[in-house]
């Protein structure tokens, strides 16, 4: 079998999406080249090769021989893109505005040819000549084969002014095609940035700088107040405050202590922290979000398919336009103005221009949308379907009800029940222990303790024989119920809780009532999801009936169904698709991974540090926050009416401009500066997401 072998390459000039086109067809037509990927947002042009029959060099010279210049890494860490080509930009537009000026002025009335005009052609028109050139010459009508043409037109009649005019506006157009997109590409190099170029390394010397990539994995890594954390990895010493909104948005520091994990970018706010590195690079989940959120714009929405192919048949439409108009007209300057007034490039880059600025916009706030094609659909999603553990509710038991009989109090209850249960490993043990810690009582050692599976655990504390566990283990116990007692446990069962009876000296004195309680803020984002246009909400789990509808009630969600297992998940969803509804499916991102797939759009909760968590979506959000949903939501709506705006405007503007250039109303300079306009309409219209 071949080698297949991937390279990245970084590519500076990507402005559009006929940039990226060119760059596919170019380099598929070597022999050896397996896929080509390009990306616009992260300027990078991922090969896949045989190195056997292409080699890097070759496929590197392949893009530079289109006009696009290939960076190295050691270059890239050198020398900050981007800054100087601007610069030499806006130098050279403000010398073809200068000698356009000089030429209106009258100067050089008194010599033969307008010799400023002519410079003013040459310089400002030479970067679309190249590129037109360097197009034709692979068979390509772009759209710089047209301003070329145009340009070309305006000289050879004698129009030197107009075609000055044309090449000044052409070279503003280029600048802002240029500046939007880089305006676009900010929230992902604001993530890139974030991340530490150094860390502190702890040696047997003492504690060295080096730069974060020489970092492995088990170095110890040492962190002071106030730095960001260069690595991940898990606390072996120390104790601090990390703020975490770099991956979760979260605005509040999360205490980290000794066992505790920590991410690349996060701040350590207090404390000093000794670090034992497990991930470095790519491989953490900073990294992971970086490298989702450039990939993502491979994943294109429909609607960016659709103004691709438009802009693909639209070239060759003008120029066929332009020679009608010709020949109806008789007037050359009408059919340059049409060639000159056509702005492809405006529906081109409608779609890819605010994609980029919505996921960057996501990424900020710790949602990690996997691509255009999924902000489409969570515009487009009406229902709501969830899982219960672990996504409506915290996933692990908490006790929520502490209530004393014949006159005991709570913390001699939750005192003398963590007693009981101070070695058992059951999850509601768990939960009893915390709570005693979490009050500050004595947890006392038992003498002895006998467990009866599936009752309870009977035990010996301080000389007194306690019993903990169902009625059951106390009917074994001769210790009955009192009327009082089991009405209580009959309305804290009936909303869904575990209740444990805590009897001694044949007398219950207590009952505990332990619960997989709802997360914070999941009513409030339902609501909010009802007034986005969603309807009935509903949740499938694997829970009994009694607890998944105690649950549910509590939601005010009423569509309840339980004991499923996985693939009955999965044919609910399909059900509900059936019907016509696009399904947005919550879950926690591993036990439900075949139901995320199967929805329109699946979302995983609190996927931070999970590779499972993050793959299995299409929306990743990196904390259980079920706030980022609507919001998630929101970002798609935007996003998408966003797009459907940008294409307006570019094919209002191509109708109108063109309507009016055939007919004369435009002359070619006039056509120029309009052909400026609709980058600019498209280019505000988009920035509004970046807000």
């Amino acid at each position: 079998m071949a080698e297949v072998k991937n390279i990245s390459l970084t590519v500076k000039g990507l402005d559009c999406a006929a940039c990226a086109e060119k760059i596919e067809k170019t380099l598929t037509r070597h022999k050896g080249i397996k896929a080509v990927t390009v990306y616009l947002g992260a300027e990078k042009v991922d090969v896949q090769f045989d190195p056997s029959l292409v080699k890097e060099k070759e496929i590197g010279d392949s893009i530079s021989a289109l006009g696009y210049k290939v960076i190295t890494e050691k270059a890239l860490k050198e020398k900050p893109s981007g800054i100087g080509k601007r610069n030499f930009d806006l130098f050279r537009i403000g010398f073809v505005f200068v000698f356009i000026i000089l030429s209106l002025s009258g100067i050089a009335d008194n010599i033969p040819l307008d010799i400023f005009s002519i410079v003013a052609v040459i310089i400002g028109g030479y970067p679309l000549f190249k590129h037109a050139f360097i197009d034709l010459k692979g068979k390509a009508i772009t759209a710089e084969v047209f301003m070329a043409l145009g340009i070309t037109a305006a000289a050879a009649i004698g129009e030197f002014r107009s075609a000055a005019v044309i090449a000044f506006f052409m070279l503003i157009s280029e600048f802002i095609d240029s500046f939007t997109m880089e305006k676009s590409r900010k929230a992902i190099k604001d993530l890139i940035e974030m991340a530490p170029k150094t860390a502190r390394v702890k040696k047997d010397t003492g504690e060295i700088e080096i730069p974060v990539e020489d970092v492995k994995k088990g170095d110890i890594v040492v962190v002071k107040p106030g730095e960001k954390i260069p690595v991940e990895g898990v606390i072996i010493s120390g104790r601090g405050a990390v703020n975490q909104s770099p991956i979760t948005g979260e605005s509040i520091p999360v205490e980290k202590q000794e066992g505790d994990a920590v991410y690349t970018a996060t701040i350590n706010q207090l404390g000093i922290l000794f670090i034992k590195v497990t991930h470095t690079g790519q491989d953490t989940t900073y990294g992971r979000i970086i490298r989702l959120v450039e990939e993502a714009e491979a994943s294109k929405a429909p609607v960016q398919r659709i103004a691709d192919k438009f802009a693909a048949y639209f070239t060759p439409a003008i120029l066929a336009f332009a020679v009608i108009t010709f020949l109806i007209t008789w007037k050359i300057t009408n059919a340059i103005a049409v060639v000159v007034v056509a702005c492809p490039c405006t529906v081109a880059i409608a779609t890819p221009l605010a994609v980029v600025a919505g996921m960057g916009r996501a990424a900020r706030r710790g949602i990690i949308i996997k691509g255009g094609r999924y902000l489409e659909a969570l515009a487009r999603v009406d229902t709501l379907v969830m899982d219960k553990t672990g996504t409506v509710t915290i996933g692990d038991p908490v006790v929520t009800d502490i209530k004393g009989f014949a006159g005991h109090d709570e913390r001699e209850i939750i005192s003398c029940a963590a007693g009981v249960e101070r070695y058992s490993e059951h999850p509601l043990a768990k939960a009893v222990i915390k709570k005693a810690h979490e009050m500050n009582t004595p947890i006392y050692e038992p003498d002895e303790y006998r467990v009866m599976p599936g009752k309870g655990i009977e035990a010996s504390l301080e000389g007194r024989r306690v019993i903990l566990g169902s009625r059951e283990m106390l009917a074994s116990g001769d210790i009955k119920v009192s009327r009082d007692v089991e009405q209580y446990l009959r309305e804290r069962e009936g909303e869904g809780k575990t209740a444990l009876v805590i009897a001694h000296d044949n007398a219950i004195c207590g009952v505990i009532c332990v619960a997989d309680i709802v997360r914070k803020g999941t009513i409030e984002a339902i609501e909010t999801l009802r007034n986005l246009g969603f309807g009935e909400p509903v949740m499938l789990t694997g829970d009994n009936p009694r607890t998944a509808n105690a649950i549910a009630s509590s939601l005010g969600i009423k569509n309840v169904e339980a004991q499923l297992l996985p693939e009955d998940k999965v044919n609910k969803i399909k059900e509900l698709s059936f019907q016509g509804k696009r399904v947005l499916m919550i879950g926690d991102g591993i036990n439900d991974a075949p139901a995320l797939a199967q929805a329109h759009v699946g979302i995983a909760m609190g996927a931070v540090g999970s590779d499972a968590a993050i793959e299995a979506a299409d929306v990743a959000l990196m904390r259980d926050d079920w706030s980022q949903i609507p919001e998630a939501v929101r970002i798609g709506k935007k996003t998408f009416g966003i797009i459907k705006q940008n294409l307006a405007i570019g094919i209002l503007f191509n109708i109108v401009g063109i309507s009016l250039a055939s007919t004369g109303i435009l002359s070619p300079a006039a056509a120029a500066v309009a052909h400026v306009m609709p980058d600019v309409l498209v280019f505000m219209n988009s920035s509004r997401l970046l807000r």
